[in-house]
């Protein structure tokens, strides 16, 4: 019986997110080498414990979460004037470094999905379409649909050719494509009002070139779309020599108002613990807003004064922890990469992020999605957990997410789990 809640209350109540299913599965039987060995090996949430000793160092050094008055009381709940500061030299620093970020520009939320639920509110109506390329990470559909009822659609990639080595042609996005799905969307009497794109992308770890972006802008500019740009993991690029560019670096915009950034500390600064988004816009009505409503989404005053002494650290940030960071993802990603390979399994090529694409359609007897589910099912048999890609919105079936930045012996004890689970089937 439902004791008394709202009917928006109902409809969530038996609402299932898998990601958050899993995870929580995991952090409460985790596998520990010491105390735990029978326990789970998450190789499913994409989180980094690759740099815990730079972090943990840096963090518990004292001054750090110095405590006055400015912390004892209320603040600009849409980020301190220190907060926004050093969000702005730091993206500009990193990602923008020929167009300066302006701190006016930069809204502090709690967190990357709060930065998607506040777009939601203030750029969509319930029953609006907003559209991003699948697979894609699941929480994008979830915080635009659970409360504000926009209707996410998948501008659908498919697994079109076989992938070797060094071959980029799976999973392709392009502005046609683009293009075609706004259409048939328009077609069938809906209101098609955004863009969301993930770069460098989550589940691909594919970075998106400059020319494909501002392809992508145009399209949405014809059709009189925002363009969301989420860069959680513009600063996880750990290939040498991979060209990426910032929207925010990038001019002249198609549409300056309609453009808009998304930005955290969950994935590039290994702290998803903290809660901290940035949401970056030069949309002075759209800013209004959600300063106005700032109290639903703020950072404790605490908590920011001590990130922004992280960003503020030019020393510590660029030359320690930023090197660090994608010299031991790329460590990481050819160790993962590797050992897929060796078990027979074909793997997306990838520059960015916590996770690699891996095809392991050789292992189902029959290529769906019952087949994929059951290798999921054997693989948590074996208490390793990994993504399969149908709840990843992946259309082609035997593909799994695979995050490879867990701690070194955690990843080595994951690996030789699914070795072991592949070898039985």
């Amino acid at each position: 019986m439902v004791l008394e809640l709202s009917k928006r209350a109902q409809q969530m109540l038996n609402k299932r997110d898998f990601l958050d299913e899993y995870t929580m599965l995991c952090m409460h039987d985790p596998f520990n080498q010491d105390t735990n060995k029978k326990g789970y090996v998450n190789l499913g949430t994409a989180v980094s414990a690759l740099c815990e000793d730079v972090i943990q160092k840096r963090m518990n050094e004292p001054g750090l979460f110095q405590f006055g008055s400015k912390e004892q009381h209320y603040f600009p709940m849409w980020g301190t004037t220190e907060m926004c500061e050093a969000l702005a030299s730091c993206l500009t620093r990193h990602l923008a470094p020929d167009l300066p970020v302006l701190p006016e520009n930069v809204l502090v939320v709690n967190g990357g999905v709060a930065a998607m639920e506040v777009l939601a509110c203030c750029l969509l109506d319930p029953g609006d379409v907003l559209l991003t390329p699948s697979p894609c990470y699941t929480r994008i559909i979830v915080n635009f649909s659970e409360r504000f009822k926009v209707n996410v659609v998948d501008v659908l990639l498919r697994d079109t050719n076989e992938i070797s080595v060094g071959e980029r042609s799976a999973f392709e996005l392009n502005g046609d494509l683009l293009e075609d799905t706004i259409m048939e969307q328009k077609a069938t009497g809906r209101v098609v009002k955004a863009f969301y794109l993930v770069n460098p992308n989550n589940p691909l770890g594919e970075v998106y070139s400059p020319q494909l972006v501002l392809q992508l802008m145009e399209v949405c500019h014809r059709h009189g779309l925002h363009f969301i740009s989420d860069e959680a993991y513009a600063m996880s690029i750990y290939e040498p020599q991979t060209p990426f560019q910032s929207v925010l670096n990038l001019s002249p915009l198609p549409d300056p108002q309609k453009t808009h950034v998304i930005w955290s500390f969950s994935k590039d600064m290994n702290l998803a613990g903290i809660r901290i988004g940035a949401l970056i816009s030069q949309n002075k009505d759209l800013l209004h807003v959600v300063k106005n409503t700032s109290v639903y989404t703020a950072v404790p005053a605490i908590v920011q004064k001590a990130a922004a002494s992280l960003l503020n650290d030019t020393v510590w940030l660029d030359e320690e922890f930023l090197p660090t960071h994608r010299q031991r993802l790329r460590e990481a990603a050819h160790k993962t990469q590797n050992a897929l390979i060796s078990l027979g399994a074909k793997v997306q090529p990838a520059q960015a992020g916590f996770f690699l694409w891996a095809n392991l359609r050789c292992f189902l007897p029959k290529v769906n999605h019952d087949e994929e589910l059951a290798l999921f099912k054997r693989f948590m048999a074996h208490k390793v957990y990994l993504t399969p890609g149908s709840e990843m919105r992946c259309a082609d079936p035997g593909w799994f997410r695979i995050v490879f930045s867990s701690a070194p012996h955690v990843l080595e004890e994951g690996l030789s789990r699914i070795a072991d689970t592949i070898k039985e089937l």
